[in-house]
């Protein structure tokens, strides 16, 4: 696990105020409902990633956005689902990457009783909040 990566995406999202659990990426129209969903590398490029006003994202979209920003090169590679990327970018496991991105680490912070209730509720603030909790230690994926 990459503490100073889950602190940046955790910085990331806390200012951009822009979440939303239930798509890895998404782009949104004018009231803020999901328009498209992004779930690959190529359609993430193709918005120009998740700090392109009008565009939102999980956890997993908000480290891929990080990962592509900090190496371009990363764009060239082959079409990747974005959690295989935010995985690596994170230094994840693949048990630790569906703790994170699915909700259930919100549940062992204390925010909900359940991971669904989290995917449907939770926010950016809370995002940011349980990825430096777990960067810290204080949670355990």
């Amino acid at each position: 696990m990459n503490p100073e990566r889950m602190r940046a995406v955790a910085d990331a999202i806390e200012e951009s105020g822009r979440f939303m659990y239930s798509s890895w990426g998404a782009t949104l129209d004018v009231e803020g409902d999901e328009v498209e969903g992004i779930s690959t590398t190529n359609e993430l490029a193709a918005v120009g990633t998740l700090r392109k006003c009008g565009t939102t994202g999980c956890i997993a979209g908000w480290a891929a956005t990080l990962a592509l920003e900090e190496n371009p090169m990363l764009w060239g590679r082959r079409n990747m689902m974005i959690s295989d990327m935010a995985e690596a970018y994170l230094d994840l496991t693949t048990t630790e990457a569906h703790v994170l991105f699915l909700g259930q680490a919100m549940v062992l912070a204390g925010f909900y009783e359940g991971d669904g209730e989290a995917l449907a509720k939770g926010t950016a603030i809370e995002a940011a909040k349980v990825l430096r909790m777990v960067a810290d230690g204080e949670v355990v994926l």
